[in-house]
C-alpha cells in the first residue's frame, strides 16, 4: 500500500533523521546499512519516512524526533512490538544483520517510491509482514556485498491487512 507523506511530516523526518545520525555516530553506534545505496544520513532519513509510513498506515502512536537508540521496536500496536524495516530498492528483500537481530514480534517491510526510478518521492510502499517465529523458520543467510545477513523475499510476507487482523484480535483478547 502506498502512503503518502505530506510535506510537513516531510520536513519532521528531516529534522529527526539529522538528530538521529548525530546521536547514534556520537554514541559509536555504526550504521547497519546491508542492502547498499545511500549515505548515513540518507538511510536515517529512509527508516524514520518508513516508520511514520507504518504509523500512518494503521494509526498508531509515533513520534519521528523521539531520541534514543531503540530497543528493536520501532512502534507498536497494542502489545505487539513492530521493527519497521527500509529499503531503497522497490523490490529489496527483508533483511536483518542476524537472526538474533530480530528482537521485536514481528517486522514491516517498507520500500521508498522512486520518481522514473531515480528520485525518491514523498511516499512510501508498506509492502508487508512477518513475524519472528516465521522469518527464522524461511530466511536464508546470505552476502548481498556488505557481510552475511538473514533475508526473505517480499514475495513471502504476509498481506499488510492480515497485520491489522491479527492486531485487532490481540486487543479484544487482551
Amino acid at each position: 500500500m502506498i502512503i503518502k507523506l505530506s510535506q510537513r511530516e516531510i520536513a519532521l523526518c528531516k529534522q529527526a533523521a539529522a538528530g538521529r545520525w548525530q546521536l547514534a555516530r556520537a554514541s559509536g553506534v555504526k550504521n547497519q546499512r546491508r542492502d547498499g545505496g545511500r549515505g548515513d544520513s540518507d538511510v536515517d532519513y529512509l527508516g524514520i519516512r518508513a516508520e511514520l509510513a507504518v504509523a500512518k498506515l494503521y494509526q498508531l502512536e509515533y513520534s519521528p524526533s523521539v531520541i534514543g537508540i531503540d530497543d528493536g521496536s520501532d512502534v507498536w500496536m497494542g502489545n505487539i512490538s513492530v521493527d519497521v524495516k527500509s529499503t531503497f530498492h522497490p523490490t529489496g528483500k527483508l533483511l536483518f544483520k542476524s537472526l538474533d537481530a530480530f528482537k521485536s514480534d514481528v517486522t514491516v517491510l517498507v520500500t521508498a517510491v522512486r520518481e522514473q526510478g531515480y528520485e525518491v518521492t514523498d511516499e512510501m510502499s508498506v509492502v508487508g509482514w512477518m513475524s519472528k517465529e516465521h522469518f527464522i523458520a524461511n530466511a536464508e543467510e546470505v552476502d548481498l556485498g556488505h557481510g552475511l545477513c538473514f533475508v526473505v523475499e517480499q514475495e513471502h510476507l504476509s498481506s499488510i491487512e492480515s497485520l491489522w487482523l491479527l492486531a485487532a484480535q490481540e486487543r479484544n483478547h487482551a
